[in-house]
């Protein structure tokens, strides 16, 4: 679905437009290729003292289809993607709810004095459910085999490699291993890494059965009928439509009052893309839970009281403009980018079609994180200036036309339709056009030719670091390589703090690092963020378990959201009543 504007529309238009969107919210479209440990602050409703009922079927709706199901290594993993993952695979660990690490099929991770050597030792008695030993072999195999994916492979940068690719690992016993750092893979050049334990909390931590990997590669075994060890295991997989699956019988994980996890019989995954669609087949009873990050759907929702329902605000997602700025044309020049940025009123944006429910974003890190600033001093809401900025650029070089991408939600149609009036007020022509989720990904990943401007979400986090494969412009790549930069960033400002802060210890330095990445961004107008994603989980009354899955060690729960927000851990669900 494509819509231009022409430029002859005047600046009062965006007024009437306001009024009519008054209504309508936005959920800016996009995703993560791998999560970023412990993104977002989860309150629940209280937790009932409900004795568990094991059995059931738990029915859950989802935003996105995943692209290149469902080997670890090669997942365009989005959030709806790392939820169902978690149900057939173990993670090497996760974040609790006090936002430390905590080893889950890992027993421990140490590391030495100066955190370029990690120590795991792979916890005891488990096993893949094709039979085969969850043990520092399969670990292993696991961490060379999704290190080396063209996706995750640059978030791997720092960590040594061999001759042959693989990484510096070294076996200790038959349940522990060690793994060394390198700059850029140099294994005689150490990297002090303290928060690389986080990254094994992400995609790269999950763990598939190496036999079944090998059975793949060599044509045996479908990739989308995944074996891992969690705790159910792969029925059936209907692209596009819904993905089931079933307890896993010997599944390892007990509860505190010694109940085998999960609870469940069978969950059944559905894809339903449209927010509004999704809210519907709640309130009809068709799904027994969502996660939605669309305003118009959490504040109707949220004054329900037939639901529960999970807020997940901080460490979250930006909402903004994502750029194509390896693509010839006028987004490479920075005044046309910030003269974009200017021509938004974000906070009469959001009040438009969002329904006030958001917070205008000041920058590229959200509330929580490292970085975060109020305002980054990015550009500010000045429509005559920015008019003033475009009729210089098309004087010495001609007429500024931008693509902007977005999904297919209605909602977010008319979130670009609202940009598309407010670019036309400075002179700017917009094609807006309508992509499936998955393949504005694809899009994104491989720089495609109508790639120039996407409606975007992404960047949760804690730590800086945790963005690093997304801004690092050693990831880079020219189209039509894969890139998780998706934009093609690449400012040495910014790779010089990245480096700095992968490496600094102390919290309050790498805090100024951060904060200086972010104000990189709004000098540069690489992005132009306007608001803060808030995601919240609804369900039925009769759904428990939400935010109570216990981590291995017993000190914590695991932290719903399982690296980004809009995602629950499936182990202690259960229906009551």
């Amino acid at each position: 679905m494509r819509h231009r504007t022409k430029r002859a529309r005047a600046a009062s238009t965006v007024g009437a437009v306001i009024i009519a969107f008054s209504l309508i919210a936005t959920a800016c479209g996009g995703s993560d290729s791998s999560d970023s440990g412990g993104s977002s602050d989860t309150t629940a409703a209280p937790v009932e003292d409900v004795t568990p009922v094991p059995g059931g079927t738990l029915i859950i709706a989802g935003e996105a289809e995943v692209s290149n199901p469902w080997t670890p290594a090669a997942i365009q993993c989005d959030s709806y993607c790392q939820l169902r993952a978690r149900a057939f695979y173990d993670p090497i660990a996760v974040v609790g709810e006090d936002r430390e690490v905590h080893g889950w099929l890992a027993e421990s991770i140490t590391a030495n004095a100066d955190s370029t050597v990690f120590t795991i030792k792979v916890r005891p008695g488990i096993s893949f459910t094709d039979g085969t030993p969850v043990d520092a072999a399969a670990v292993m195999y696991n961490l060379n085999a999704t290190s080396g994916g063209l996706l995750i492979k640059p978030a791997t940068k720092d960590l040594a490699r061999n001759e042959d690719g693989t990484l510096v690992m070294e076996s200790i016993d038959d349940m522990t291993f060690t793994l060394a750092t390198g700059k850029g893979g140099d294994a005689a050049s150490p990297v002090a890494w303290p928060t690389f334990p986080y990254f094994l909390t992400t995609q790269l931590g999950l763990v598939a059965s190496p036999k079944w990997l090998e059975d793949v590669k060599a044509g045996t075994a479908k990739p989308d009928q995944p074996i891992g060890s969690g705790p159910f295991t792969f029925v059936s997989y209907a692209p596009g439509d819904k993905m089931v699956v079933k307890k896993n019988p010997a599944y390892w994980m007990k509860d505190k009052d010694g109940v085998q996890l999960p609870y469940l019989d069978q969950i059944e995954f559905r894809v339903i893309t449209d927010s509004k669609v999704r809210q519907s087949a709640l309130e009809s009873g068709d799904v027994d839970l969502i996660a939605t990050s669309d305003s118009n759907a959490i504040k109707p929702l949220s004054e329900n009281s037939s639901f529960v329902w999970t807020k997940q605000e901080e460490y979250g997602e930006v909402n903004y403009l994502l750029i194509n700025l390896a693509k010839k044309g006028p987004l490479q020049d920075r005044n046309v980018r910030c003269a974009l940025g200017m021509a938004v009123d974000k906070v009469a944006l959001i009040d438009a079609t969002g329904a006030g429910f958001l917070a205008p974003a000041g920058g590229m890190m959200s509330p929580g994180q490292e970085g975060y600033l109020e305002d980054n001093g990015g550009p500010q809401f000045d429509v005559e200036t920015a008019k003033q900025m475009i009729t210089d650029y098309e004087s010495a070089n001609g007429d500024v036309k931008v693509i902007y991408s977005t999904t297919t939600s209605a909602t977010n149609l008319l979130t670009a339709q609202y940009l598309q009036t407010a670019w036309s007020a400075i002179g700017v022509d917009t094609e807006v056009v309508q992509i499936e989720q998955s393949k504005l990904i694809s899009n994104a990943l491989t720089g495609a030719d109508d790639f120039e401007a996407f409606g975007w979400r992404n960047h949760a986090g804690i730590f800086v670091d945790q963005q690093n494969f997304w801004w690092n412009g050693n990831g880079a790549n020219p189209p039509p390589q894969l890139a998780l930069n998706f934009g093609r960033l690449s400012d040495p400002v910014i790779d010089d703090l990245l480096a700095k802060a992968r490496s600094e210890a102390d919290p309050e330095i790498r805090r100024g690092y951060a904060e200086d990445i972010n104000r990189q961004f709004g000098k540069e107008c690489w992005t132009l963020p306007n608001s803060y994603t808030k995601w919240a989980v609804f369900s039925k009354p009769e759904v428990k378990g939400i935010g109570r899955t216990p981590t291995p060690d017993g000190t914590s729960t695991a932290r719903d959201g399982a690296g980004f927000p809009g995602q629950v851990y499936t182990h202690a669900l259960f229906k009551a009543g």
